[in-house]
């Protein structure tokens, strides 16, 4: 055995006794979980009833059962037996004020007087559309829908129309919603997965019909794989679709050169370039595409554009846009009871109005003096810290994160454990341990959180 395979070694053991200390723990921490949480063990009983496996939105379950929650006030929640919870998540990042902000609870508070939906627009959808395009300079035109997911499908409507070409290139690991032409290669398992530099496309979802010749995955933040797919096979490219940065990866900001070549391979083959912001647009004023320098051709939008109400955008050149207007042949359809209700579009306007750049300024300095703080308290350890804006993750490897490959190799167990332990110390992150601020996060409720972590990793 050569020496550098001892100290290979000699590290995975070093790395395995660190992971297995929360290991041995996580009875003990689902025990005190339960104990802290009858009333949510039993609305889970109930659940269980109606819902398949007692849920209905797969992102908030986690083991045994989730917390049901029955109040939001600023920066925390109330649970169903009472515990005041600090929140680090904010319903998927979707809410950057926090809850029931006063500004928005008076504009939706206004509009509710008034009515919820019209079949007619209102000045309210133009006030919210004329805001956001004014933060896209990629854009001159918008169309509202109701979800991030919608949006992300009819992004990829648009650049089919537009280029008359079949074929979607997304990249492994990246998460587009649940539309079934990106719900491919999200979270697979690697052992099914392919060579890194050239993956296999694998189902995320039972259901989906199949991926052939209409969706291709490639490695995340590898300019040179890109290159060479992009150049042998462009003639059947309608859409590359990327995330500016990535949710599941580790919200991982890619290489500027990544974005750089992308835009460039776009240019010279015809290609639609979309970005999905629907989580990406909180990290600044004019989002992801802002901080990195390069326009799209096509954003999606969601979640903070809503102001805590269910909301999707297509925003993007008005080229591509305008093939869904009325005098167009062949237009792009796009129907939706509920697309730019005035609900959504005033708690938007007063949700996007308060988030200047001042404010996306305080929001990055706190998000990037955590991060900062937990690189402290992880340093030596297996465990890497990443994020932009006001968004940090915690991810149990101690390979450095580029793309999925490196972020699958973390250990989902002590990451699920140390989310559960975190949440009976009255934190709640993302079962993976990702978090945020928002505006209300008082410098406190910080404090507690980076002593709870390190009391966790230290124990």
């Amino acid at each position: 055995m050569t020496t550098s395979t001892i100290d290979a070694s000699a590290r995975q053991a070093r790395t395995n006794d660190f992971y297995g200390a929360l290991h041995a723990r996580a009875a003990e921490i689902e025990a005190r979980y339960r104990a802290l949480t009858p009333r949510s063990a039993a609305l889970y009983a109930r659940a269980r009833k109606v819902f398949p496996g007692g849920f209905t939105r797969d992102a908030v379950m986690r083991n045994p059962y989730a917390t049901f929650v029955e109040k939001g006030e600023a920066s925390c929640v109330i649970d169903a037996d009472g515990r005041r919870i600090n929140d680090f998540w904010f319903n998927a990042t979707s809410l950057p004020l926090g809850h029931a902000h006063p500004a928005v609870v008076t504009a939706a508070g206004a509009q509710l007087g008034k009515g919820t939906a019209y079949f007619a627009p209102t000045e309210a959808e133009l006030a919210l559309a004329e805001l956001l395009l004014g933060r896209l300079p990629s854009a001159q035109r918008i169309r509202f829908a109701n979800s991030g997911s919608e949006a992300v499908m009819m992004a990829v409507r648009f650049g089919r129309a537009f280029t008359g070409r079949p074929l979607i290139v997304k990249f492994e690991g990246s998460y587009h919603g649940s539309y079934d032409d990106v719900s491919w290669s999200v979270s697979p398992p690697v052992a099914k997965s392919g060579d890194a530099a050239s993956p296999i496309p694998v189902a995320e979802s039972g259901g989906l019909a199949g991926s052939g010749g209409r969706v291709a995955i490639l490695p995340f933040n590898d300019s040179a794989a890109l290159e060479a797919f992009v150049a042998a096979n462009h003639a059947q490219i309608a859409v590359l679709l990327v995330e500016p940065m990535a949710n599941r990866i580790g919200l991982l900001m890619p290489d500027a050169e990544f974005l750089r070549t992308a835009r460039e391979l776009c240019d010279k083959h015809g290609i639609v370039l979309v970005f999905d912001e629907v989580i990406a647009f909180r990290v600044g004023y004019n989002g992801a595409q802002g901080i990195a320098g390069v326009r799209p051709d096509v954003t999606t939008l969601g979640k903070i554009i809503g102001g805590g109400f269910p909301v999707g955008a297509i925003a993007g050149r008005a080229d591509i846009l305008d093939l869904s207007a009325p005098d167009k042949a062949n237009r792009v359809t796009h129907a939706g009871t509920f697309n730019a209700n005035p609900m959504v579009a005033a708690a938007g306007y007063a949700t996007m109005s308060a988030l200047t750049p001042e404010v996306f300024d305080r929001l990055a300095e706190t998000g990037a003096m955590i991060r900062k703080r937990l690189s402290a308290i992880c340093d030596g350890l297996p465990l890497q810290v990443t994020g932009s804006g006001s968004l940090f993750k915690i991810t149990a490897t101690g390979r450095n994160i580029r793309n999925y490959r490196d972020a699958a190799t973390s250990d989902k167990k002590w990451e699920t454990t140390a989310s559960l332990a975190l949440l009976t110390e009255g934190f709640l992150l993302t079962p993976s341990c990702s978090g945020t601020v928002a505006t209300v996060t008082t410098p406190e409720q910080v404090e507690a959180f980076l002593s709870a972590f390190e009391r966790i990793v230290k124990h």
